[in-house]
């Protein structure tokens, strides 16, 4: 009986059931069998009133009180193999078993989508950051570097923020999903593009100055970042394809890494001279479009939560309290605190 009521349940929970309830058993059995003494010394009944319960019978009787102890003791598993369910208060107790993995760098704005929507499903998860120079983590997850990857517990790693974001706002183990697809928004696709240069220019050099983003701790992981993420000729502005720029000399691409560094101050004159074209565009502080939390939200924190990177940034009153109550409602830090 035991094993029909518990199909699902983890080893150690089945364990335990399984020895609560044989405990009741025995103790069953026991009681009976200390009240036929107690009768027969007290001969409150006639012998004829004295037969044992039959053997049958009794272990009938214990059976169903395993299985009333199987049904207070069980917990099924939600989906993904997690045994924590929504019961899962942070702070109040360790990361549950079964909890899926995500890899990923804390500057990509595709492994803060990921965190996004793991935080508004209030889904535990480990996060395990990647170094920029690690490609073996990758390629035994998914066969190509990559990131972000996730892994849910006896099913095979997958990348790709979209996948991943479907698949954890989808689980029903976790509440129903909770973001509205994607609008479009025209207007806020052109005021992100006016940012985009001078915040490239100005966020490149910072990532790799920073001590407190964990995938650039070593110098080979900020050289290979140097390598891989081009910035625009600093005389003629031309930008050019990774596969170029990644042949050029050392000297070269250190060289406008370099420049960019020096430049802040008319690269920050240029990212503030755009920024106040926000205002209008956020509906609320807890959703950029007015049909409510959605897609929308998940591209445009993610793509805005560098700005926080950059010191002496002048966000406008709806950003900075746009940014700052999706920061708490995702568990997704900005980066305030380590801003240069």
């Amino acid at each position: 009986l035991i094993s029909l009521a518990l199909p699902h349940a983890e080893a150690p929970a089945a364990a335990n059931v399984t020895a609560a309830a044989v405990g009741a058993a025995i103790v069953l059995m026991g009681c009976q069998g200390r009240g036929e003494v107690w009768r027969q010394n007290v001969g409150a009944r006639r012998s004829s009133e004295r037969r044992p319960m039959g053997v049958a019978f009794r272990l009938l009787v214990a059976a169903i009180a395993a299985l009333f102890a199987s049904w207070s003791a069980y917990r099924p598993l939600p989906s993904g193999g997690n045994c924590s369910g929504t019961a899962f208060t942070p702070g109040m107790q360790n990361m549950p078993e079964g909890s899926p993995k995500l890899y990923g760098y804390d500057h990509s704005h595709y492994t803060v989508r990921c965190r996004m929507a793991l935080g508004l499903k209030n889904m535990p998860y480990r996060m395990i950051w990647v170094a920029e120079d690690d490609e073996e983590t990758p390629m035994k997850l998914v066969g190509k570097k990559t990131t972000p990857i996730i892994e849910f517990p006896g099913e095979a790693a997958f990348a790709e923020s979209s996948l991943i974001i479907a698949r954890v706002d989808g689980d029903q183990a976790f509440g129903p999903p909770v973001l509205k697809p994607k609008t479009e928004r025209p207007e806020v696709d052109a005021w992100i593009k006016k940012l985009s240069v001078p915040m490239r220019n100005l966020g490149r050099p910072r990532y790799i100055r920073s001590a407190m983003l964990p995938e650039f701790r070593s110098r080979s992981a900020r050289e290979r970042f140097v390598v891989t993420h081009p910035l625009p000729d600093p005389k003629t502005g031309e930008s050019l394809s990774k596969a170029d720029w990644g042949a050029l000399p050392k000297e070269y691409r250190d060289q406008v890494y370099e420049h960019y560094w020096a430049d802040s101050e008319a690269q920050l004159a240029a990212l503030n001279e755009a920024l106040p074209g926000v205002e209008g565009l956020i509906a609320s502080d807890r959703h950029v479009s007015a049909q409510g939390l959605s897609w929308d939200d998940i591209l445009f924190y993610s793509r805005l939560r560098g700005l926080t990177l950059i010191k002496g940034v002048e966000l406008p009153p709806s950003l900075q309290g746009y940014l700052e109550t999706m920061s708490d409602m995702t568990d997704v830090p900005l980066l305030t605190q380590m801003a240069m």
